[in-house]
Formats: C-alpha cells, sequence, structure tokens
C-alpha cells in the first residue's frame, strides 16, 4: 500500500468516526459503495480520484497537490549552507 493514500484515508477515517457514521451510511452519503469506503480508509482504492475527492468533501476535507522536486546541482550551496 501507498503511505501517502494511508495517511489519506486514516485522517478520513478519524472524522467518519467522530461524525459517528459508519462506512455504510458515508458511503449513501458520498454516493460510494461501503466496500469503497472501505478501500479509501485504508489506502488500497485504486479507483477514481474523484471518488475519494467526494469523500474528502463530504468530511470537510479537500485533496490539494504539492510540487515536490530534487534540488539540482546549484541549489545544494543554498540547502546546505554554505557560501
Amino acid at each position: 500500500m501507498n503511505p501517502y493514500l494511508e495517511q489519506i484515508g486514516s485522517k478520513l477515517k478519524t472524522e467518519r468516526k467522530a461524525r459517528k457514521w459508519n462506512q455504510t451510511e458515508a458511503g449513501k452519503r458520498a454516493g460510494l459503495s461501503r466496500r469503497e469506503v472501505s478501500e479509501i480508509e485504508n489506502g488500497s482504492f485504486r479507483g477514481s480520484i474523484l471518488k475519494v475527492q467526494d469523500y474528502a468533501m463530504l468530511l470537510g476535507f479537500s485533496l490539494g497537490l504539492e510540487l515536490k522536486r530534487r534540488p539540482t546541482l546549484s541549489d545544494l550551496p543554498g540547502v546546505f549552507g554554505e557560501d
């Protein structure tokens, strides 16, 4: 499983439980099956990102994308604070 998907799923599961919803009820509210909710929450969902987004939005979250890149050789002096 992907650790990033597991982290997202864990946060969504925590919020669902705080609302005292079971997976079936949360799925109905989001237009998903209980199986899809389970897969999202355990980080194994391989369906549409739109379904994950719908589930996240139901629980008050939004999905974002953060650009990460490796430093180039010209970035290295700044990374290590060397002059």
